[in-house]
Formats: C-alpha cells, structure tokens, sequence
C-alpha cells in the first residue's frame, strides 16, 4: 500500500531542503530579495523536520505488527539496503567532486580530516564523544544518524516482541530525553541518544496510532494542516533563531526549540494530510503526477544536490554569475530536482531493486513492505 499523501509530504520536504541551499548558492554571488524577506532565508531547512515526522508514521505504518528476532533482523537488512548504499553513493560523488577540483587546482588534501569524514560517513551514528568531530561527507549525514537511531530502538521494541510499539517508542524516547535534561552529558554520544530531535519522530509515531485505531473527520484533519501551516508562518515573519543551524540540533542545544518551533508543527502538517487522505479527500492534491516522481525521487534529490551546487559553485566563481539573483533560486531548484530525478531513475531505482532482490534470494520469504519505505 503506497500513501500518496506520504509522497506528497516528501516532495515537499525535500523541496524545501534544496530551496535553503539555493538560496545559499545564490548568496555566494550576489543579493535577492528572497535571502532578505524577513526570516525566509533558512527556513527551507525545516524541511528535514517534516522528513522526521514522515518516519516516525512510516516505520510504524510498515513493521507495527513485526515479532521476534527474525523480523528484527530483517527490518535491519531492509533499512540498511534502503538508506545506506545509496548515501554511500551520493557522498562519493561529492568526494569525488571535491578531490578533483583539489587536483586540478594543486590544493593541499588535509587526508586526517577526510578519512573521519569517511569513517563518520560510513558509519553514519557517531562513535565519539566530540561533537565537533563528527563531519560525514555529506553535511546533512547528520539527519540519517537520527534515523538510524530511531530504527534501532524499533529494532528493540521488534527482537523484545513489544505489543504496543507506539506507547513503548513514546515512552522508550521520552525517556531518554528527559534523562538527558537531567543529566545535559557533556559526551556527543550520550547527547546524540538523548537529543530532543528524536521527539519529532514520535509525532509520526502517535499520527500512525491515530491512523490505525481511530476516524478522524475532515474538519480537524484540515485544522491540523492549517495549524501546522500557521506554524511555518510564523516562523518565516517573527523568526526562528539560530534553530536552522545543525551545529546546534547535534549539540542538544537548541534541539527542544527546533522541536517546539518547527517539529511541532511539521507533525501537525504530516498529520492531516495523512488523515485527509485516508478519508478520501483532496485527492488530486496527494495524487498527481508531478508529487509522485518528485516523492518517490525525494531521497535522491536530498543527497545529490549538495554536489550539484559545489560543481555550480565552482562554475560560478570562473565565468561569473550572470543570473537575477531571485529567479536563479528557482532556476537551481529545478536543475537540482531535474538531476535528482535522473539520478534516482539511473542509480537508486535500479540499486534498490537490485539489492532487494539479492536479500530475497538469500533470506526466507520476509514479511516487510517496501512499499511505503
């Protein structure tokens, strides 16, 4: 089953994450109006925060009823066939990107730094207790470290056979957010486990409850989605601080802000577009041609851009930036989303499938759904 409100939700998500980035770009080189219109700068990146909440719902919706050590394990395999060679994949070509430029310039390569980066990218979660040393390849890694973690305290609940996961993740996470308040570690590893960030998953979690067991009408479904627009609202005119900036999410820092400020109402967005969906409305807004490519090509957009605008960057600085500084913001948003899109066409579809079929081969008949994964 593929929820088309899901698909819609991640174009969204990622389309907002490039339009931040865009506007990076184009701040490099010369001054829009969109950079200086209140605090429209870097709210794109509220984007990953809808992406959080996507999860939470999604991974409930598609292991909720999975027990024991067997379907553990696979839901392991799934998730690590589903985000890891693909990242692995895009933080190549950055590399890639970087190390060529390095060469053809003569730049010195600082390899200490690259190779933690390269652990760092590998491994995904961090293993040192420094913040300030966790630097995958691909700066927004940082995102997928929460998934992971999120996954793996799934993957308790599955091996613990847990008959109520939602009540245990909201429990499990709370928890540990709370320990971490009590405690404030001053080691990255036990901030990175009791990191605020990880409510933002629960929001997900708790829609996905209401999805299962209750009918909730249209009129508050759609008095979610306007509540959580209401919210982006107000962040783009009276601010939103220094929540945008990752430094201070991986620190714990500012990470509760972020969840009240842009978790909440991300998780109320996700909310009643699921729920209106699931009552059979708006259809056309969920379905459509455009949302469903850019849905299902969401994950390659996410990690590919960031190479797109380096080798755009470095275009620039040579021959100049010859563009309106407004509509190039647009202009890149589509090259990145059009590259995207062949991306995940040429590479993630056809490694996905690949690897997927691989693990069937050589595993029993498993019960996990990709489709919605």
């Amino acid at each position: 089953m593929k929820l088309h409100s899901i698909q819609f939700l991640r174009s969204i998500a990622a389309l907002l994450v490039v339009y931040v980035h865009a506007i990076d770009l184009q701040m490099q080189f010369s001054v829009s109006k969109q950079q200086n219109f209140f605090y429209l700068q870097n709210f794109g990146a509220i984007g990953v925060d809808i992406f959080f909440a996507i999860s939470g719902f999604i991974i409930t919706f598609v292991a909720n009823k999975y027990t024991g050590t067997k379907s553990g394990f696979n839901f392991l395999v799934k998730r690590f066939i589903r985000i890891n060679p693909i990242y692995y994949v895009g933080s190549a070509l950055l590399a890639l990107s970087m190390l060529t430029y390095a060469w053809i310039r003569g730049s010195q390569i600082f390899w200490p730094q690259l190779l933690s980066s390269l652990a760092d990218t590998l491994l995904i979660v961090p293993v040192t207790g420094d913040t300030n040393q966790y630097n995958p390849i691909l700066l927004i890694g940082w995102t997928l470290s929460f998934e992971w973690f999120f996954y793996l305290v799934f993957i308790l609940l599955i091996i613990f056979r847990s008959t109520n996961k939602p009540l245990h993740l909201v429990l499990l996470i709370t928890t540990l957010v709370i320990l971490g308040k009590i405690a404030a570690p001053s080691d990255y590893r036990l901030i990175f486990i009791t990191n605020p960030v990880q409510l933002e998953f629960l929001l997900g979690v708790i829609t996905c409850w209401v999805y299962l067991n209750f009918h909730v009408n249209n009129r508050i479904a759609a008095l979610l989605v306007i509540s959580g627009i209401v919210g982006f609202i107000y962040s783009i005119f009276w601010g939103y601080g220094e929540i945008s900036e990752a430094g201070h999410t991986l620190s714990g820092q500012l990470s509760m802000q972020r969840f009240l400020l842009w978790g909440v109402p991300s998780g109320l967005l996700t909310a009643g577009c699921i729920l209106l969906e699931k009552n059979g409305t708006l259809n056309w807004i969920w379905n459509n041609k455009l949302s469903r490519i850019t849905g299902d090509a969401s994950y390659s957009i996410y990690l590919v851009h960031l190479t797109v605008f380096y080798i755009c960057s470095i275009l620039y600085s040579k021959i100049g930036f010859p563009f309106n500084p407004d509509l190039s913001i647009f202009m890149h948003v589509g090259i990145a989303t059009l590259i995207g899109i062949i991306f995940y066409k040429l590479v993630e579809s056809p490694l996905l499938n690949y690897l997927q079929y691989k693990h069937l081969q050589r595993s029993a008949p498993t019960y996990l759904s990709g489709n919605l994964a």
